[in-house]
């Protein structure tokens, strides 16, 4: 792992502030392939809904705040990634909609994709107000710096 304050952060957060600790793990992929352990260690770890991992620069506006401003960046994963219509002409609400709902699947608790939507976005919300919040009083540097 090379950021170790990072990772834990966003552990401590999603476990003590926002109550998912059961939900949620983090993907450290040692001993997978380099092109597959993020799916190989989520498998191997049960599918957890949220995930917390380092390889943050897979999506493409991420990749520029670390070049050129030397930070970290925070990503979340969960049952969002894969969207085929990130970034795209088709990323539209009603799109993530259809994208988040659960009801019929084989995962997840049978919810409507507004209510799965509405819940990620409160949550994703309070861990970045709790991130910032903690980052503001006590920085945790780029480890690549």
């Amino acid at each position: 792992m090379n950021q170790p304050g990072m990772v834990g952060l966003a552990m401590w957060i999603g476990s003590d502030a926002i109550g998912v600790e059961e939900q949620m793990s983090p993907l450290i992929g040692e001993g997978y392939d380099a092109t597959t352990w993020k799916v190989d260690d989520w498998l191997a770890k049960d599918r957890p809904e949220i995930i917390v991992y380092e390889d943050t620069t897979a999506r493409s506006d991420h990749a520029t705040f670390q070049d050129n401003l030397g930070t970290v960046t925070m990503g979340f994963g969960g049952l969002v990634d894969g969207y085929w219509c990130y970034h795209q002409t088709c990323d539209t609400v009603d799109e993530m909609i259809d994208w988040m709902d659960t009801t019929g699947k084989d995962y997840g608790e049978e919810r409507s994709g507004t209510s799965n939507l509405v819940d990620a976005l409160d949550t994703i919300t309070w861990w970045a107000t709790y991130s910032f919040f903690h980052l503001d009083e006590q920085p945790i540097r780029n480890a690549y710096l």
